[in-house]
């Protein structure tokens, strides 16, 4: 394919066949703004419903929105065998999506196009194609592009007729250099329900920025050389049909897409605007998600992606957590999540026991205050990493976006204790971060990447012996998350904070505990012999030691008096050679 003349092109800029078009030109701009601006990004994206690497390409595209907010406009292009449903599957197919291909090489999916531009080094030779995994990486070298020409879009819907209403205004900041150019508006739907093989969901993947219709035709409505500094106004109407395929569209979630393409194809500039209509709503919804929780991650709150699916903004969401054999209903409320985007929420769920493989489960109850339940996340996460006494050094290596990557150490209860970043651009660099750990804390190291693409390099964890605890050379999208401890003697099979060891089990009343109180200290599971009680500061100093009989009556083993004791976090241990456990006790 030849993308240096416009013979290609222009075969296919027939004349458009349209429903109450209209044009006019003036002086006065509306909505469209008259300032120089960024180009907008716009992806096509080619997909299918039986196809293992889709869900990681709709990954990218989803990140891409993530970062560049209105920036970012997709349109999902469903074609090809791996497209096609089987039986009653939802038929996400359009009459346009073929020529498209086509026209990008037709190279196979997830494939996709960035602005319909040739990316050197990215993109196969005199074509505009894009893998995948190349998607970010093109963004970000067109993101700084200044738009040849701005774009407002607005749409609206009659219920009782299905018409469907779109006007686009255009403005050339500068006099335009070809004799023309083409506008094309796009229809495309939203959350829709239906097959993904890749993606394990079954019949429940929900399937984003699907192409519906089109306003105009298959290449756009041809605009002969705009005048400079002129508004240029573009109305189009269509009809809704009962079905597209095989399935009834939801209009609350219908999207329009309009771009501005050169007699090349190269589009200059998109926008997007939901489709607004008075009977507009969608009951409170999310999706969830968990990406960058590690399989050592032990901080006392969860980060979850929460997408808000509903006409509503999201503003409380209650998840049901199941956290080994602890069952959680964390709320998080005073969120402010649009229709359609997409947020990370960080949720409560307190000391937790750490086991060596802890299952979890993790569904939505409420949203909004309104039920409703989510398909569940399943899962595991595993105690975390053991580090020897003494200093242990992370090693970081950024890529040649250093200025995207930060890092955090922080506590259990998330409190950050060190951070660095961002870095410089341009040049691989190295960075060493050095921490000792107090025995008993949990520290967990987590690195992100601001422009959501990962990055190659990544993070060693090695501890003062030499050992190398944890290691990656990528960094996912979404980051790492990940915790280490040097733990008390003798207990690296039990827990920290609230904790048991096999039925063994420490219940503190009074905590935290106000400085000079008494701290009444149960005792289960440890029989009727002899137990060592021993409390232990941050340091690892013994504060108090106590040999008593344990009992598993109702009245307290022990009765601790914090009056000799400084304000900040304490342990307390109990063992009898053959259970123990370990309770965090918080002095104020």
């Amino acid at each position: 394919m030849n993308l240096t003349g416009a013979s290609f092109f222009l075969a296919f800029c027939l004349p458009a066949a349209l429903m109450g078009q209209s044009m006019e030109q003036s002086t006065q701009a509306t909505e469209v703004s008259r300032h120089p601006m960024l180009r907008n990004i716009l992806l096509e994206e080619f997909t299918g419903l039986h196809c293992s690497y889709c869900p990681s390409g709709h990954a990218n595209a989803q990140a891409l929105h993530n970062v560049l907010g209105h920036r970012m406009q997709t349109i999902a292009i469903h074609v090809g065998s791996l497209a096609t449903p089987s039986g009653n599957e939802v038929d996400l197919r359009s009459p346009y999506g073929e020529a498209w291909y086509q026209r990008q090489g037709g190279t196979g999916m997830p494939t996709g196009a960035v602005n319909r531009h040739h990316f050197d080094g990215l993109c196969p030779e005199n074509e505009y194609s894009l893998s995948w995994s190349y998607w970010q990486a093109a963004a970000r070298m067109a993101m700084n592009d200044t738009a040849m020409v701005n774009l407002y879009a607005e749409s609206s819907y009659d219920t009782v007729s299905r018409q469907l209403s779109a006007r686009v205004e255009l403005y050339f900041p500068v006099q335009a250099t070809d004799s023309l150019y083409t506008l094309t508006v796009a229809l495309t739907e939203n959350y829709i329900r239906g097959t993904q093989t890749g993606g394990n969901a079954g019949d429940q993947y929900l399937h984003k920025h699907v192409l519906r219709d089109l306003f105009t035709d298959t290449w756009g409505d041809t605009l002969q050389r705009p005048d400079a500094q002129t508004v240029i106004e573009k109305s189009y109407t269509l009809e809704v049909p009962a079905q597209y395929n095989n399935r009834a569209p939801v209009p609350a979630n219908f999207e329009v897409i309009a771009f501005v393409s050169n007699p090349q194809g190269e589009i200059l500039n998109s926008t997007a605007c939901h489709v607004m209509f008075e009977e507009r709503y969608i009951a409170p919804s999310a999706n969830i998600s968990v990406p960058g929780l590690s399989k050592h991650f032990s901080r006392t709150s969860i980060p979850v992606r929460v997408e808000n699916l509903g006409t509503d903004t999201l503003r409380s969401i209650c998840l049901n957590v199941s956290w080994g054999d602890t069952v959680y209903q964390p709320t998080v409320e005073d969120l402010a999540i649009p229709y359609g985007q997409e947020q990370e929420v960080w949720f409560p769920l307190g000391e937790y026991p750490f086991e060596k493989v802890l299952k979890y489960r993790i569904n939505t109850l409420f949203v909004n205050g309104s039920p409703y339940e989510t398909r569940a996340i399943n899962d595991y996460i595993s105690e975390p990493l053991t580090v020897a006494e003494g200093p242990v050094q992370i090693k970081l290596t950024t890529d040649e976006f250093g200025s995207e990557i930060t890092w955090t150490l922080r506590n259990r209860a998330g409190d950050i204790l060190l951070s660095g970043g961002p870095y410089e651009d341009s040049e691989i660099q190295e960075d060493v971060i050095e921490w000792e750990p107090v025995q008993g804390e949990v520290y967990s190291f987590e690195v992100e990447d601001a422009f959501l693409d990962g990055f190659s390099g990544g993070y060693a964890i090695v501890d003062a012996e030499g050992n190398t605890v944890e290691s990656s050379s990528y960094v996912d999208q979404y980051g790492d998350k990940v915790s280490f401890v040097f733990p008390f003697p003798d207990v690296a099979n039990e827990t920290i904070g609230f904790m048991t060891a096999g039925k063994a089990r420490i219940n503190l009343s009074n905590n935290p505990a106000l400085a000079g109180t008494d701290v009444s200290v149960w005792l289960k599971g440890f029989g009727d012999g002899s137990v060592q009680i021993s409390v232990f500061d941050l340091s690892g100093s013994i504060i108090a030691q106590q040999q008593i009989r344990a009992n598993d009556e109702a009245a307290p083993c022990w009765i601790l008096n914090t009056e000799a004791m400084p304000a900040g976090f304490y342990f307390v241990r109990a063992t009898d050679g053959s259970a123990s456990a370990v309770a965090k006790l918080l002095v104020r």
